[in-house]
């Protein structure tokens, strides 16, 4: 039995293969790939004419070849025409286990021809050898595949050709090829000019290059951060959509006032279990009166991954609160987080600075057409920031607030403009949850008054209760990082 490459002292003489599609051909081909039969009358048969090099039988042969039957058959193509051997050859490398491919590197690295194709075939392996090669075949003349090839071969040096070449105006096909070649070596290339580079590209016109950019922006350390950076760009809608898709959302901290002894309302807590499974991703709220308790594991393992936690303030007014408390929490947040890049502290506006929120809350307003009027109730602020706040706030909601301290009763409130035959009043308190104020006017809304007497004004839910407000929270924070 001949090693694989070798002929025997006398070869026999082959029959000549079935015809093309025949059950016999095919089982014949497959004796030969087994290794049922000795390569040695085959490639004999090819040096001598009396079988015909056809594309089935090479790329059967290629399969079961040693370095020195490779290197025969390199010599037989120059013969029979290297192209269909190249064609063979694409087919049957790619197939084969690392070890039988390996055979060929050293007979393509010195007698396969030049020429784009087979240079795209030796750039399959990787070796420096073959980076050398390739780069010389670069320096005449750009090629889309050479350029992915050169990417495979993971030489650190090559990252800056790849990216600049992808970032530079030029043929389409170039830039995409150098951006895949990218994408093979990700992890061999220096990383700050690629995480600037591929920042880069996710603007760039062309939408499949620049969602390719998003893609592999993921992929890279602290990537998250990069994609949270482009969040905030004006990118295309495809590569806007990709992106999202990209986003590990990172856990939240939701801050919120909380009752007496920094007791959460049970409806924020099971608003807040909503919205953690809407994201994916943990949500720990945190009583402004108490310190933040005690992360879970789960909530620090997606802080990794993300890179980043979120603060959000639901908080709807600029008290002393959101001037004083807030800094000094977030503070705290990043001293917990300790010094480094590792996981960063995002934190947001307080959600009643949110436009979005203000314009949902005028269009409730304006939607209660039951009432005569309806009233908001905020509690009192002090100082020039607060009232210019209150001001705005006024004329986006169209009617002035009415400062409330959380001990008012319902029977005190004056109203302005209040007549006993105005209609329906309704009082709409500026609280996300039920507190105090709430419940005391509710319980003044279930006083019997004597007969004759103007009903008091009716005090609307909490905004949580209310399923538009609800809804438009969960939305709104389920799409942030």
């Amino acid at each position: 039995m001949l090693r694989l490459g070798s002929e025997s002292s006398d070869p026999q003489p082959l029959p000549p293969l079935p015809p093309e599609g025949s059950l016999q051909r095919w089982q014949r081909l497959q004796e030969l790939g087994r290794g049922a039969s000795d390569l040695g009358p085959w490639l004999a048969g090819l040096a001598s004419g009396s079988l015909a090099p056809e594309l089935d039988l090479l790329v059967t042969l290629a399969g079961r070849v040693d370095q020195g039957g490779a290197e025969r058959l390199l010599l037989l193509a120059a013969d029979f025409g290297p192209p269909l051997l190249l064609q063979a050859l694409g087919q049957a490398l790619p197939a084969l286990p690392a070890a039988s491919r390996t055979v060929w590197l050293e007979p393509l690295l010195t007698l396969a021809p030049d020429g784009p194709g087979w240079l795209a075939l030796l750039g399959a392996f990787q070796d420096p050898r073959v980076a050398q090669r390739l780069r010389q075949a670069l320096d005449h003349s750009l090629d889309a595949q050479l350029l992915e090839r050169l990417g495979h071969q993971r030489q650190g040096e090559d990252g800056a050709l790849l990216l600049n070449i992808s970032l530079a105006p030029g043929p389409r096909a170039l830039r995409h090829g150098a951006l895949e070649g990218l994408a093979l070596g990700l992890s061999a290339w220096p990383l700050e000019p690629l995480q600037s580079g591929l920042a880069a590209l996710a603007e760039d016109l062309d939408p499949d290059l620049a969602a390719k950019a998003v893609d592999l922006l993921a992929r890279l350390p602290q990537g998250q951060r990069q994609l949270r950076r482009l969040a905030q760009r004006p990118l295309a809608a495809p590569v806007q959509g990709r992106l999202q898709r990209r986003l590990r959302r990172s856990p939240l901290v939701l801050v919120v006032h909380g009752r007496s002894g920094g007791l959460i309302p049970q409806e924020l807590q099971d608003w807040a279990r909503e919205l953690e499974q809407r994201r994916g991703a943990p949500v720990l709220l945190q009583a402004l009166t108490r310190d933040a308790p005690d992360p879970s594991p789960t909530f620090w393992a997606g802080a990794q991954r993300a890179g980043a936690i979120g603060l959000v303030p639901l908080l709807l007014l600029p008290g002393g609160h959101v001037r004083k408390d807030l800094p000094a929490i977030a503070r705290a947040w990043r001293t917990r987080l300790g010094p480094g890049p590792a996981i960063a502290l995002q934190r947001y506006a307080f959600i009643g600075a949110w436009p979005t929120w203000q314009h949902l809350l005028a269009t409730q307003l304006a939607d209660r057409q039951a009432f005569a009027a309806i009233h908001w109730l905020h509690h009192p602020l002090e100082g020039p920031l607060a009232q210019r706040y209150l001001d705005h706030l006024g004329a986006v909601l169209g009617s002035p607030g009415l400062a409330t301290p959380y001990t008012a009763q319902l029977a005190d409130l004056v109203l302005p403009g209040d007549r006993p035959d105005a209609g329906a009043v309704a009082l709409l308190p500026l609280t996300l949850a039920s507190n105090r104020l709430t419940d005391t006017l509710e319980a003044g809304q279930r006083v019997t008054l004597p007969p004759g007497q103007a009903r008091a004004p009716l005090p609307l839910p909490p905004l949580l209760q209310q399923p538009a407000i609800r809804q438009f929270l969960l939305t709104a924070l389920e799409a942030l990082p």
